[in-house]
């Protein structure tokens, strides 16, 4: 008796030795809503914007997802954006003319972008307020975007999950601090991923619907 007692305890001390060792996914707080009050009209005042946003994850985000927004609205200028908010990891250097100082998306990163070449809808739908019913419409500035600060992503990055009305469930995106304290997208496939077709509403005769 006396020895099924100890094995039974020894037991308790294994499986709780065992637990101690399990590393849980860190929670690191709950949502957040960031505001951009406005879309700048040049590059430099982008960057602007970006060093006063992308002290925290959170914001970075939200910038990531205004440059994937003035994307479609302007390839050129966008594309430029999108790669100054994009960890340097998925980057090559480049002498294209799409490139910004030297520098363009990798593959993998610049066919995530490309997604949204066919689908311009995709970025507006990290807005509050657009929905698949209004074809994703905007509005007017201020543009707020809703992030949940999920868990640690490992080597000091950080998974978030922005958003979105054209889904059932937030899109993650993982984070990555630079030397100067800047949150740039590390990981951002899912941000790309399709989500529900924008409804567009008939013209009727005026737009050849007889």
């Amino acid at each position: 008796m006396k020895n099924l007692l100890l094995l039974f305890v020894m037991s308790i001390g294994c499986l709780s030795a065992t637990k101690a060792q399990i590393k849980l996914p860190k929670n690191l707080g709950g949502s957040k809503t960031i505001t951009i009050d406005h879309i700048p009209s040049t590059t430099d005042e982008f960057i602007q914007m970006r060093d006063r946003m992308a002290k925290t994850p959170e914001g970075g985000a939200a910038i990531f997802v205004l440059a994937t927004i003035k994307y479609t609205q302007d390839p050129e200028m966008g594309r430029h954006w999108v790669i100054i908010a994009t960890d340097p990891y998925w980057l090559s250097s480049s002498s294209a003319g799409r490139a910004y100082k030297g520098f363009d998306l990798g593959n993998s990163a610049n066919f995530s972008l490309q997604q949204t070449d066919s689908k311009k809808y995709i970025p507006y739908s990290y807005i509050k307020g657009t929905s698949a019913a209004n074809g994703y419409q905007p509005g007017n500035t201020p543009y707020k975007i809703s992030i949940e600060r999920s868990t640690d992503a490992g080597d000091g990055m950080i998974k978030i999950f922005v958003q979105t009305s054209g889904a059932d469930t937030a899109r993650p995106i993982t984070m990555n601090k630079n030397s100067a304290g800047i949150w740039k997208g590390f990981e951002y496939s899912s941000i790309f991923v399709g989500v529900k077709q924008p409804i567009v509403k008939s013209k009727g005769a005026a737009g050849g619907d007889f």
